[in-house]
């Protein structure tokens, strides 16, 4: 018995060892096997330009980039720094600052993750922030340090200590420290105060006032 068990087992090397060294190899050879990883970057795009929209956007556009599998979408960077990945062949920047240029890329990318080189940069320089209209008043005040600030409210009206919002029915202006009230009338003086208020609800009592005479 042990002589047939060692007899056995040595057919069984002897085949495995044929198969890879002779039929067996060249059919795993002309099997399926695995399909090559794409290591192929796109083109980068190219012909990209931009416009400034009004003081605070951007809108950019570029030619669509090639690639031996596909592009999947691209890469926008604003001064180096990666901001969008859209997939059609422009961008509209926004919240930009005033009077400001700012610098653009964009690089294509396929499904395997490849990434092309960037394209040309192009500069974008926003328009100025245009002067409020003459029967607006601006107004800015100093932040408060409270527990769960939620806002302030805005309030005005045309005689010192007397607005024309009830109390708790203010301008609610979010949590900023500036507001520009418009519409006001010719001709006439507008006294303002400024509250903040809670996430409860509760308002504090108004701040100093200030006053605006509208040509």
């Amino acid at each position: 018995m042990l002589r047939m068990k060692a007899l056995l087992l040595l057919a069984v090397t002897a085949v495995v060892l044929t198969g890879c060294n002779g039929v067996g190899e060249a059919e795993t050879s002309n099997g399926t096997g695995n399909t090559p990883a794409d290591t192929t970057s796109p083109s980068p795009p190219a012909g990209l330009t931009g416009a400034a929209a009004g003081s605070t956007g951007a809108n950019l556009s570029w030619s669509a980039s090639t690639d031996n599998v596909g592009v999947t979408g691209y890469i926008v960077r604003r001064n180096g720094v990666q901001v969008a990945t859209p997939a059609t062949t422009s961008y509209a920047d926004t919240g930009l600052s005033a009077a400001t240029t700012y610098s653009y890329t964009v690089a294509a990318r396929d499904a395997a993750g490849n990434i092309s080189p960037n394209s040309a940069t192009v500069s974008v320089t926003t328009g100025n922030t245009p002067p409020p209209p003459s029967n607006s008043a601006g107004l800015a005040w100093d932040a408060v340090t409270v527990s769960a600030l939620s806002g302030y409210r805005v309030y005005f009206g045309t005689a010192p200590g007397t607005y024309l919002q009830p109390v708790g029915q203010g301008i609610s202006v979010g949590n900023v420290t500036t507001y520009t009230i418009t519409g006001l009338a010719s001709g006439a003086r507008y006294y303002f105060a400024v509250t903040d208020f809670d996430t409860l609800g509760q308002e504090s009592s108004y701040s100093n006032e200030v006053f605006k005479d509208i040509p």
